[in-house]
C-alpha cells in the first residue's frame, strides 16, 4: 500500500462537512493510503478526518453576521495556514467557502502544495474577478452544477464536472414504511416537512413565519402533520423558545426529530425549507417545496447589489424559471406562504407540473458518483508525492 499520503481538507459550513465526509469515505474505500486532516465538522470526524479546527468556529452567513465573528474566523484561518505551511501535506482539498479557502490556497502556493478545489466558488453568481485567483492558485477544479462547466469553458479554465454529491448521499433507497413507523405515523400520513435551517441566525428569522403559515394551512387541511428535522447545530433549548411562541394549533401536530432530514423529505408531501442544501435534496427526491431566505437588512442590501441572479434556488437556476416558489426577505410572510402551500398541497395541474419540472431538474443534475470521481482526482494529484515535493516553490 506504500506510505500514507496526508491530505489537508478545509470546509466552512455544514453542507461542506457532509460532502467532505462522503469524499473521505470514497478515498478510504478506493485509496486507503490517503489520510485526511484539517478543518471540518462532526460528519468529517466520523469519516476519519483528524479535525484540527471545527466548522462551528467559522460557519456564519451574511455580511453583518461575518463582521461580528471576524476576529474568531481570522484566528482559525491563520492557524490553519500555519498548520499547512508546517506540515506540507500531499495536497490541499478546498470545499466552497472562497473567502476563507483562498487564503489557504495562497499559503499552499508558497510551499508548493497542490490545491484541488471541490465545489468551486459561485463565480457565475458574483465576484467573477476571482477567476484569476482560481486559475493561479489551483491545480484541479471540480464543479457540481450543469451550467458551471460551460461558464468556465467559455473563460478558458479547465474544470472536472463530477455531478452533485447529494446523489451519493441519497442513492441509498429510503424505506418509507420504516421511516413512517419510526415516527408513529401511518402509510397514508400527509406530512409537511419544515426545515428552518442549520444556522441559528437563519432559523431565528425563518421559523416564526414558517410555523404561522403551517398553522394557517392546518385550518384548511386538518389531516396535515408537520415534521421538523432539527439540525445537529441547533440546540433543543434554542429551538424550544421559538416553539413556545408558535401557534398552539401547529405545535400540537408537530413532531421534532433529531436530524434525518433526507428521510423526512423522502416521506413528505410538501416541504417548507430554508434556501440551501435541503432544497437540492428536495429537487433530487422530486418533492414539491417552497424555499425561504432572509438575512439582515444590511446583508440583503449588499447582496442585492453584488449578486445578479434571478433566483436563489438551484432548481430554478437550472430550469431558468420558477419551478419552486421563493419567498425572500420582505416577501417572507405567513399568509403568502400559506397560500402557496395550499396551492401545492392538493393534487391538480400545478402540483403535476411541479413534479414534472423537478424530474427534469433531477436529470440535469447528473447522477451518483461525484465523491468517487473527486477521490480519483485526489489520488492522481498526490501520486509520486515524495518526488514532486522535495523543494517548495518560490
Amino acid at each position: 500500500m506504500g506510505e500514507p499520503r496526508r491530505v489537508m481538507i478545509s470546509c466552512v459550513e455544514p453542507s461542506g462537512d457532509m460532502h467532505g465526509a462522503a469524499l473521505v469515505k470514497a478515498c478510504a474505500e478506493l485509496y486507503p493510503q490517503i489520510k485526511f486532516f484539517g478543518l471540518g465538522g462532526e460528519e468529517m470526524a466520523r469519516a476519519g478526518v483528524e479535525i484540527r479546527a471545527n466548522i462551528s468556529q467559522v460557519a456564519v452567513m451574511g455580511f453583518s453576521e461575518i463582521l461580528g465573528s471576524l476576529r474568531r474566523i481570522l484566528k482559525v484561518r491563520s492557524m490553519m495556514a500555519e498548520t499547512l505551511i508546517k506540515e506540507r501535506p500531499a495536497a490541499l482539498v478546498l470545499i466552497d467557502g472562497p473567502d476563507f479557502n483562498f487564503y489557504l490556497a495562497k499559503a499552499a502556493k508558497k510551499v508548493g502544495v497542490k490545491v484541488i478545489y471541490y465545489i468551486c466558488p459561485q463565480l457565475w453568481a458574483w465576484r467573477p474577478g476571482r477567476l484569476k485567483l482560481l486559475r493561479e492558485l489551483t491545480h484541479r477544479r471540480a464543479v457540481i452544477l450543469p451550467f458551471e462547466k460551460p461558464f468556465y469553458d467559455k473563460r478558458g479554465l479547465s474544470v472536472d464536472e463530477v455531478g452533485h454529491p447529494l446523489f451519493d448521499e441519497l442513492n441509498q433507497k429510503i424505506d418509507s414504511q420504516k421511516v413512517l413507523f419510526s415516527l408513529g405515523l401511518s402509510l397514508d400520513s400527509q406530512i409537511l416537512a419544515i426545515l428552518p435551517g442549520s444556522r441559528k441566525k437563519v432559523l431565528e428569522r425563518l421559523i416564526g413565519p414558517m410555523l404561522q403559515a403551517a398553522a394557517l394551512v392546518l385550518k384548511k387541511r386538518p389531516q396535515l402533520i408537520a415534521v421538523l428535522p432539527k439540525a445537529a447545530t441547533i440546540e433543543t433549548s434554542f429551538l424550544e423558545q421559538f416553539l413556545a411562541r408558535a401557534p398552539k394549533e401547529i405545535t400540537s401536530v408537530l413532531k421534532v426529530v433529531e436530524g434525518r432530514s433526507q428521510e423526512i423529505l423522502a416521506v413528505s408531501r410538501l416541504a417548507l425549507l430554508a434556501s440551501g442544501t435541503s432544497s437540492v435534496e428536495g429537487a433530487i427526491l422530486g418533492l414539491p417545496m417552497i424555499v425561504c431566505y432572509k438575512v439582515s437588512a444590511f446583508s440583503w442590501f449588499l447582496a442585492s447589489r453584488l449578486v445578479k441572479l434571478p433566483f436563489v434556488t438551484i432548481a430554478n437556476l437550472i430550469a431558468g424559471r420558477e419551478v419552486v416558489p421563493e419567498f425572500l426577505q420582505n416577501r417572507l410572510c405567513a399568509p403568502q406562504l400559506a397560500e402557496s402551500l395550499l396551492n401545492l398541497w392538493d393534487d391538480g395541474p400545478l402540483r403535476e407540473k411541479t413534479l414534472s419540472d423537478l424530474a427534469l431538474v433531477r436529470a440535469a443534475l447528473g447522477g451518483p458518483g461525484a465523491s468517487r470521481k473527486v477521490a480519483r482526482i485526489v489520488a492522481e494529484e498526490t501520486a509520486n508525492f515524495e518526488e514532486r515535493y522535495d523543494e517548495p516553490s518560490s
